[in-house]
């Protein structure tokens, strides 16, 4: 698996040989970024300025933007594609933590308290990303309170996803854990076919068992059966969801118990 070449002495920053946003692209990219809580919260003219000295970058599939433990000096901003942000559990399983798709910023956190990478970022499809200089970064999101209360809302939001997950992984049955990453998945991003929602990217059954925990024996025997059951259709890698109301209803079900 290739990684982005670093100069923060690991295998993480998207600073070296890159070039500024091209002029061209300027209004393309700060269409996407006005959207997002944080950066949309800054001045005019310093999201401008941002734009114009931050490198874009086109990322192939499975590269290695950073690695946990390296050290941050950039927040990464998501324009196209998706992430997939992850950890080692002790028993050396590997935990997927977010998918970061069009829009997310990531690896804020290390820029803003000078820690250390908490997890791997990799590709899941080709990407374009904004490497945003972490000076740059702090110095703009500091004179902008709403800038700061929004980094501070999305730290929460994280937290709350994070202990979700530890909850749903000793208080519910696998299969409603699995049926819960799919429908996390589709809203991502899917694609609607007649009355099927189609997953708009691939996912490994090992990645799925990273976000859910399970081996893969038993996704096998739950995807197989809800595929039996009409619920889902399975092609070359890719999931598409043609009962997303029965999956509903068999989370809220599991759930309420």
């Amino acid at each position: 698996m290739d990684s982005v070449p670093t100069d923060e002495g690991g295998s993480g920053s998207l600073r070296v040989g890159l070039m500024a946003t091209p002029v061209g692209e300027v209004d393309a990219v700060l269409r996407i970024i006005k959207d997002q809580s944080i950066l949309g919260s800054l001045a005019e003219q310093d999201l401008l300025a941002l734009v114009r000295q931050t490198p874009v970058r086109a990322l192939p599939k499975n590269r290695v933007l950073f690695r946990c433990g390296d050290e941050g000096r950039t927040v990464v901003l998501v324009l196209q594609g998706y992430i997939k942000l992850s950890t080692m559990a002790a028993n050396g399983r590997e935990v997927v933590l977010e998918i970061a798709g069009p829009g997310t910023i990531f690896g804020e956190l290390a820029v803003l308290n000078g820690s250390p990478r908490r997890a791997d970022a990799t590709t899941l499809t080709p990407c374009r990303v904004m490497a945003i200089d972490g000076v740059l970064f702090r110095r703009f999101v500091g004179r902008a309170p709403e800038a700061m209360f929004a980094a501070i809302r999305l730290l929460s939001e994280r937290l709350l996803a994070v202990t979700e997950q530890g909850m749903d992984a000793v208080s519910l049955p696998a299969p409603v854990r699995l049926a819960k990453a799919l429908l996390h998945l589709a809203g991502l991003h899917s694609q609607r076919t007649d009355d099927c929602v189609h997953i708009g990217f691939k996912l490994s059954q090992r990645e799925l068992g990273a976000m859910t925990g399970l081996i893969r024996e038993s996704i096998n025997k739950h995807l197989n059966a809800w595929r039996a059951a009409g619920w889902i259709e399975l092609s070359g890698g890719s999931v598409t969801l043609c009962d997303v109301c029965a999956l509903q209803a068999f989370v809220r079900n599991n759930e309420a118990r």
